[in-house]
């Protein structure tokens, strides 16, 4: 069977043996006709021996834009016998759920809490890769890995949220893999293509620190941007010292440069847009990851003379999330 390059990227790389390992596949995407949005994510997790056996997980948020209050999040955790997967194209299962490289099924039933999902999806771009360099790849730095073979895909299908069904006709979304044995220390990432003035348009930021023995690393700033049909890339070794990213729990800014545009940008939600999961990493510690799926996002394109180009808005059809190693007091941990 020959598979696309895309469908390539999402080949499971865990072996089935290794530990201090973690691998996982997400998938969001934003609904403007129902206003609401989900992240949901198949995930293995190989731990250290001392921490416990490997275990793999389905998991999901769902966020509704004008009743923030009806936002919830659920897990359920399986042994990791009841993961499959083929290797001569991608399909992996967990327990009842299967994610292939177009389609995805599952049922989350959580401390009251049912989400349900059985969708379709597609996208014509090249995979994205979060580091333009091979060798990031293929050798142990950096300690997590990242590609999304969907990064503007297009979703269709039901899916349940607590009784409510909701039928999804061309929403936008992404699906990303990432693999590794360790979490950065702290995280920003974003996603988003849903802008009002250019539906074609897509956004896509990560800005991370990693500890380097007892020392933070400087950060790595890494962004790309779709517009007009023109792919924009500020993610090699002289963008991650050239762009400049500031964030905190809720707000991020961030000003790129390339040798044709400027772009600034803001990504920014309240606290009750955001829910706050659970992660850890394969040696047992754990970190926050305060994530929103309806942030609104702005971004100002200028030239390199400083002319203004165009602005790009959406308002809660963005990506935002904000990973520490403590949970912010004013966003609850629900998983």
């Amino acid at each position: 069977m020959t598979l696309s390059p895309n469908e390539r990227d999402n080949l499971l790389r865990w072996d089935g043996r290794q530990r201090g390992f973690y691998e996982v596949y997400y998938l969001k995407w934003n609904d403007a006709a129902s206003r609401t949005a989900c992240w949901i994510r198949y995930t293995l997790t190989s731990p250290l021996p001392r921490v416990g056996a490997p275990y793999c997980e389905l998991w999901g948020i769902f966020f509704d834009v004008d009743h923030p209050e009806k936002n919830f999040a659920v897990k359920n955790r399986f042994p990791s016998e009841q993961l499959t997967w083929d290797a001569d194209r991608f399909r992996i299962g967990i327990a009842q759920g299967e994610l292939t490289h177009h389609a995805c099924h599952a049922r989350i039933e959580h401390e009251g809490h049912v989400l349900a999902w059985d969708l379709t999806f597609a996208s014509s771009l090249p995979t994205y890769r979060y580091f333009p360099y091979a060798s990031f790849y293929r050798g142990a730095f950096p300690k997590t890995k990242g590609v999304s073979p969907h990064v503007d895909a297009r979703f269709d299908g039901t899916v349940e949220a607590d009784g409510r069904t909701i039928r999804l006709h061309d929403a936008a979304g992404q699906q990303t893999h990432l693999w590794g044995t360790q979490h950065a220390q702290r995280w920003a990432w974003g996603h988003c293509n849903t802008f009002r003035e250019d539906p074609t348009a897509l956004w896509e930021g990560l800005d991370a620190q990693i500890k380097v023995g007892p020392v933070l690393s400087p950060h790595f700033k890494l962004f790309y941007v779709r517009w007009q049909g023109r792919d924009y890339f500020f993610n090699d070794l002289s963008a991650w010292l050239r762009n400049e990213s500031d964030w905190q729990v809720g707000r991020w800014t961030f000003a790129l440069k390339n040798e044709e545009l400027r772009i600034d940008g803001a990504a920014v939600c309240r606290f009750d847009e955001l829910v706050a999961v659970t992660y850890m990493d394969p040696n047992g510690d754990p970190l926050w990851c305060h994530n929103s799926k309806i942030a609104s996002l702005r971004l100002s394109i200028y030239d390199r003379e400083g002319e203004h180009l165009a602005e790009l808005t959406s308002e809660h059809g963005a990506a935002a999330e904000f990973v520490d190693r403590v949970a912010h007091p004013q966003v609850p941990v629900r998983i």
